[in-house]
């Protein structure tokens, strides 16, 4: 952090009161340092702030949950540590929230009136998440790391935007602090206190606590099933290299939202588990793939006919999956008050060439489901962070080969963000429940600003969910030559299904 010393800025002085907590093991890597999330919800309703505001300081003072509004520092050593004031007012508070009132529809304001809305028409891309930044955040609202250490300001900043038929409700905060299960974790504890029912709200488990702190080890990483083809040494650096070039020729990056409609998602799974099906051997168990596997695959194929990489070159999807389930020893009380980082990596390898000629997906989102059940162990879990550990900066391993093409994919489906149910706060209906398919007080979009300094975030997937109408909501981050392939190709598969 010497670079922010060298402006001049000067960190907060300790409170003496505060209780200090070092960040969790896995909460406090170098990566998670440098993201920070603006995550907006978009309701076709009229909510009120103020419940909203008053629920979440109620959840703060139920057991341990006010851990959540410590301030993060960064100690002599270099560390994260929480500092959790003794009592919060309004000097220090738990979080800030903050409101904007516009005395207007959202479709009469000239940058609400551009916000994707359920069932619009894809023919024209929607702009990026963070062009919405001016309605959906505060002007004051943190973008990075610095925005915490030299400030006294709390993890959390809530911020509502109010019109006169719609509320988008932003959480701002950095990925030190949440992952995408845990947010679910935090939106249904806030809930729980809104609609009066405080006794589902589940113990909280406190930041001294390192459920995870041990996960790697003590095991050998030569037990890592694609231990033989992590890249270490000459090979790293020259992936480095290649992956430089990428970045200094191709600087401009683009990122879109993308809708796919959840009857195409099912045709191409049904096709693909067909294909499956006619090719598997005699007394086979039956395949499976899911459609998580076929949104994976269908953006896979895509972004390989967009980048067009050499037929032979290797291809390497990093998936993000959750761990909690695969260790209940170290969860006695269950997950559901757990708020931070607990997600770690499968690797689909996969060949150019075969990726093009995959026509039903068979190829791909087969080997992509058989990478997550290969990967998804507590044996290959513990394998794969024993090599984190020792890596620089504890970053995630690289499988392949040192020409491999870099993608990565994060799946939030199973937050069920979109069922989330916050219509004790609706004040009225924006759109008529008659005319949309979510109900009161459901989200029908969700808007995700993500800011990365300092680490490469091209040829990444952020899958949001799967909404009330079914339809799967994507990001996707790539280089801006690739964009007119990537929406060709959407509107081609959206054509292809109203033509059957």
């Amino acid at each position: 952090m010497g670079l922010f010393d060298t402006f001049g800025r000067q960190r907060p002085a300790t409170v003496p009161a505060d209780r200090v907590i070092p960040l969790r093991y896995w909460d406090d890597l170098d990566y998670l340092r440098s993201i920070c999330h603006d995550f907006t919800l978009r309701f076709d309703d009229v909510l009120d702030a103020s419940k909203l505001e008053a629920a979440l300081g109620r959840l703060m003072e139920i057991g341990d949950w006010g851990q959540m509004g410590a301030r993060l520092r960064l100690n002599g050593d270099g560390k994260l540590e929480y500092h959790i004031p003794a009592c919060y007012d309004e000097r220090r508070p738990a979080f800030i929230f903050t409101t904007t009132t516009y005395g207007m529809r959202i479709d009469d304001h000239p940058l609400g009136s551009q916000l994707p809305k359920i069932g619009q028409d894809q023919s024209l891309l929607s702009p990026s998440s963070n062009f919405f930044a001016p309605i959906v955040c505060h002007p004051d609202g943190p973008r990075e790391l610095a925005d915490w250490i030299y400030t006294d300001r709390p993890q959390l900043h809530i911020h509502a935007a109010l019109f006169q038929d719609t509320t988008l409700l932003t959480i701002s905060y950095i990925h030190t602090f949440i992952d995408a299960i845990s947010r679910a974790n935090f939106f249904h504890a806030w809930i729980a206190v809104l609609r009066g029912q405080e006794e589902e709200v589940p113990a909280f488990v406190p930041y001294d606590q390192d459920l995870l702190y041990t996960l790697g080890k003590d095991t050998p990483r030569q037990s890592y099933s694609n231990f033989g083809r992590v890249l270490s040494g000459l090979s790293l650096v020259i992936f480095g290299l290649r992956y430089m070039f990428e970045i200094l020729w191709f600087p401009k990056l683009e990122e879109h939202p993308i809708r796919l409609p959840g009857r195409c998602v099912d045709r191409m799974r049904k096709n693909a588990l067909q294909e499956l099906a006619a090719t598997a051997p005699r007394g086979a168990e039956k395949p499976f793939v899911s459609e998580g596997d076929v949104v994976v695959a269908w953006w896979v194929r895509t972004m390989i006919k967009a980048l067009k990489p050499s037929p032979d070159r290797t291809i390497m999807v990093m998936n993000v999956f959750n761990v909690w389930n695969l260790f209940p020893e170290w969860f006695p009380n269950g997950t559901a008050g757990l708020i931070g980082n607990s997600f770690f990596y499968s690797y689909t390898l996969l060949v150019a060439r075969n990726v093009l000629q995959d026509i039903n997906l068979k190829y791909v989102a087969s080997t992509n489901r058989k990478a997550l059940m290969e990967h998804r162990t507590k044996q290959q879990v513990e394998a794969m962070t024993a090599i984190q550990r020792g890596n620089f900066m504890r970053a995630a391993p690289l499988v392949g080969d040192s020409k491999l093409l870099f993608m990565a994919s994060t799946n939030h489906h199973k937050a069920r963000y979109f069922e989330t149910d916050w219509s004790t706060a609706v004040i009225a209906p924006g759109v008529p429940l008659s005319e949309r398919p979510h109900a009161l007080g459901r989200p029908s979009y969700i808007n995700d600003i993500e800011y990365c300094r300092g680490y490469p975030s091209r040829n990444i997937l952020r899958v949001i969910g799967k909404d009330a109408a079914g339809d799967w909501h994507l990001l996707f981050k790539a280089r801006a030559g690739a964009w007119p392939v990537i929406h060709q190709e959407l509107m081609e598969l959206i054509e292809t299904e109203m033509r059957d």
